[in-house]
This record gives C-alpha cells, structure tokens and sequence, in this order.
C-alpha cells in the first residue's frame, strides 16, 4: 500500500500516559510477557498480562505500557519496577545499534529510574539484516523480583516473569510459542495461552483469572507507525470483569481480527467528487466500537459540533467549511483522556480504473498542550494500514491533510479517520471538510489508452488497433531512439505495420491519431 509518511516524535505516544504514572511506580508492572522476531518475514512482536488494570493505573492501559517495538530493529518489554525512563534509555540504545545483551549491560551500569537495577527485568530481541537476517536475544531478571521471578531466552525470543504462581508459567509460555504453527501473531497468541491459568500473576488468584489486562502487538516491514493502534496487529485488553480472563478476551479480539480483514460499508460511493462537511448528521460515516481491542473500556466517539469546543485552550473556534465540524472531545479523566480512541468509518469509494490519480484531503485542527494524535487509515479488502499519522499540536488553525490514492485505482476501498486524546483534557482534534477526488482521463486520453498493437510479439506483420481514433501515421523507432520508418494511413487504409525485415529487439511505434499521440512497445521475435 502507499503510504504518505509524517513525521512524529517516535518515543512520545509509547510514554504519553507514563508521565501520569509517578505515584504508580510502587505499584509497578509485575507481569509475563513476551518479546519475539521472525526472521523469515522480519516482523517484530510482543505480548504480555498483568494483574493491574486501566483503573488500577489511573487511566493507563493496563500491561500494554511496558511494549516497546522499534520497527526494523527490535522489541523491548521492560517490568518489574517499571519506569519510563529505563524503557527509553533502553531504546535509545538499541537505536544506537547495541545488541540486547549490550542494552541490558548498559542498563545494569546506567540505570536512570528510580529504584535499584537489581529491581528490573528485561526482555529484548532484535532482528539484524530484517527478513533473512539474524536474531539476538537477551533477558534480565534482578535479584529483588518477587518470587517466582525468572526468564527464558530462544535464538529468536526472551520469556520473563515475576510474581508468578510457578516456573511452569514460563515453560508453558516457551511451550506454547514454539508448538504453535502460523504466523508470529499466532506463535504470540499461543504463548499467551500458554500462561493462562487462574493464579499465573500470583495477585490474580483471588480475581480467578491470571492476570487483569493483556495485549498482543506485532509490526510487520511495511508498518510505519508504533504508535497504539497503528501496526499490522495491536491489541489490548485493558480491563475485563472478575473471573472473566482477559487472555480469554485477548483471543476473541485476536480471533475477530482474522476473521474481519476487509472493509464493512453500508454505502458505496462511485461518483466523484465525493464531498462532506458533517452539516447534516455525520453523512454516510459510521462510528467504529467493533475492533479497537480497547475491551472493558470502551473508547469513544468523535462528536459533531458547531462554535467552539467545550475546553478553553484547545479545539477551534468554528467549523472549517460550513457551520459544523466533527471532534474528539477529551475532557474527563480516564473519559476522555489519556490515550482514548476516537474512530469514524467512511463509506466504500469504488475507484474507477481509469484515470490519472486520486486524492483523499481533509482539514484538520489540533491546538492543546496535550494533543496526542490523528491518523488516517486504508483498508483495501486485506486489512487496515495507517498511511498518515500526525502527532502534537499543530497551531490554532486549521490545516488541510491529503492522501494520495491514486495506487487503489481500480480498486474498492475504506477510510478511517482516528484520533488518540493525549496528557490531558487540552487534546481536543477536529477534522472538517473530507472529500475524495478523482482525476480521470479526457476523451482524448480514453481514446488513446485504447490503442493496442497485436500480436506481440511478433515475427512479422503487426495491426494497430484502435477503435476510438483514426491511425494517420506510423513511425517505427529501435532502441535507441534512432527513426527506421514512417507509413502514412488514410481512413479506410487496413493500419497494419510490417517488420519482417528488422532484426530481433524492442522497437517502438509512435502512432499518431485524430486525438493526439500514443507510443507503443513492442518485441521482434
């Protein structure tokens, strides 16, 4: 797919809920988890649980915040006596080149967070060459993990633990993940349930489950963005009910996604230009709920507005085009923010296969000490990829995004607009006058796509065929640009071309018509 790439702080949406977390560090992230490469697709994965939910953490969502993929290269989950720092020191060295064991030596002599490095575990695993390339991996386990605490490590992936009820919950993991056939999403999800038992985090045995939250991420070589929502696989589980196991619901969303890779429109769109401004209602957009993975705290929806948005200091004052716009309205603690998710389904643009380009543009406002993100995605009947991601505050004005479609001509497709709330309340995004356009060929241009020469190859005589434009002439050129011939054509002259006195090679044939000029290639047998 064509992406339109944007440039964005590459650590801030992994830590745009950990500065909420100071007062949690005693709480910490004891949990399970897994980091893992394939080297044969070069995708990048990891998963984990823990007995912490987003209430628990003050609106953070649950174990997720300890997954940190670094696309191309690696993963990191750092746990335990979790800190934001030591995961983007962490990060910064595998950016730097270091080998997992040299980001855990680094660490070990380095540690910025608070607490003792003996107080950490790690689990890292990089992927040097990408698909074809060579895995390393490493783990850490310090001496102040709450027993059981241990790790495994593989050629291709590090297995950690602590608080955990027995060692069996790693080896069961390690079990799970290596007899799983599939994918790395699947060789992840079969770890996961490999942990699966009432207990597995030591806390949970009174929930009845084994843990309070889990997720599952997976970055493949086309992905561009890390950021929550936006690889090939990224889902969370960030709060489940008691004695309802949130592996369990891992599994189901996990189980969803593969089942629904295409688009779901209840409306198809196939004349162009396609334009909405949200005057009446949302138009043919649908609010999505179905497959954001946000289980047990649901995200919400954008909201249509005219005026200013209800927060001082964020939103704009007025609509873009016309009287209404749609928002993410993010006030409210663990409401609205942080890291909530707001996605809007468009209805189906059916592309027509002939034409010059096509482009999605939007206006857009992202004004607010506390903006997280807007991102635009594509489904093309094979499942959802961000092509444009944009992140911070962007000026108290509107401003106009475009994408470039023009690589789904010929083709059915489906939009999203999603926007992540950020920090805080002053994170409010507005988006505003969407349409779809299509530049499509003239008649002129119809008539001269039309033109074809057959057969070819050839051995000898060659017909041009062209049913919308009278042929007038024919000049044949080799190679290399040099002119060979030219045969003229009247109106009821048989337009055919004879080259059996060249030698083998490619010529071309400039054909000149009553609606202009085509070139033609062709190969001499």
């Amino acid at each position: 797919m064509k992406k339109n790439y944007t440039p964005f702080s590459t650590v801030k949406m992994l830590f745009v809920v950990v500065l909420l977390l100071t007062t949690h560090f005693a709480i910490a992230q004891h949990t399970f988890s897994i980091v893992a490469v394939d080297p044969t697709t070069g995708e990048i994965g990891s998963a984990g649980a823990t007995c912490l939910d987003i209430d628990d953490l003050g609106g953070e969502e649950g174990a997720l915040v300890i997954s940190d993929i670094i696309l191309g290269i690696g993963a990191i989950n750092t746990q335990a006596f979790w800190s934001p720092v030591n995961q983007q020191a962490a990060r910064v060295r595998m950016e730097a080149g270091d080998s997992p064991q040299e980001i855990l030596d680094w660490l070990f002599d380095n540690d910025p967070a608070p607490g003792s490095n003996q107080d950490r575990q790690y689990g890292i695993v990089d992927l040097i060459g990408g698909p074809g390339g060579t895995p390393r991996s490493a783990a850490f386990t310090g001496t102040n993990n709450s027993s059981v605490a241990n790790h495994i490590v593989g050629s291709n992936y590090a297995i950690q633990g602590n608080i955990l009820i027995s060692q069996d919950v790693l080896d069961d993991m390690e079990t799970g993940f290596l007899n799983t056939n599939g994918t790395l999403a699947d060789k992840l999800m079969g770890a996961m349930q490999g942990a699966k038992r009432i207990g597995a985090d030591s806390r949970c045995t009174g929930n009845q489950t084994s843990s309070k939250s889990a997720f599952l991420r997976v970055a493949k070589v086309e992905d561009a963005f890390t950021n929550y929502g936006h690889l090939t696989v990224d889902l969370n589980v960030s709060k489940t009910d008691p004695a309802v196991d949130p592996i369990d619901i891992l599994q189901d969303t996990y189980d969803y996604y593969l089942a629904n890779p295409g688009t779901d429109c209840a409306d198809t769109v196939s004349v162009f230009p396609y334009e909405e401004s949200f005057e009446t209602d949302l138009g043919l957009w649908v609010q999505n709920d179905m497959d954001l993975s946000h289980v047990g705290n649901t995200d919400f929806d954008w909201t249509r507005n005219s005026g200013s948005t209800t927060t001082s200091n964020t939103g704009p004052d007025s609509a873009s085009d016309g009287d209404f716009y749609i928002y993410t309205e993010a006030s409210g603690t663990n409401v609205g923010f942080p890291t909530k998710r707001a996605v809007l389904n468009s209805p189906c643009f059916e592309l027509p296969n002939v034409g010059l380009g096509a482009m999605f543009t939007f206006d857009y406002h992202m004004f607010g000490s506390n903006i997280g993100n807007l991102a635009v995605r594509i489904n093309d009947g094979t499942g959802w990829e961000t092509v444009w991601l944009l992140d911070e505050a962007q000026g108290n004005q509107w401003n106009q995004g475009t994408v470039d479609l023009s690589a789904y001509l010929g083709e059915t497709i489906q939009l999203r607009l999603d926007s992540t709330t950020g920090l805080g309340e002053r994170s409010d995004i507005a988006v505003d006058n969407v349409s779809v356009v299509v530049e499509t060929l003239g008649v002129e241009d119809i008539a001269l796509e039309a033109i074809s020469v057959h057969p070819n190859p050839t051995q000898s005589v060659v017909s041009i065929i062209s049913p919308q434009a009278i042929v007038a002439q024919v000049e044949v050129f080799d190679i290399t640009g040099k002119s060979l011939s030219t045969i003229s054509f009247s109106e009821d002259t048989q337009t055919q071309i004879d080259l059996s006195r060249y030698a083998s090679n490619i010529y071309f044939l400039k054909i000149t018509t009553d609606k202009g000029t085509a070139v033609k290639r062709i190969v001499k047998e």
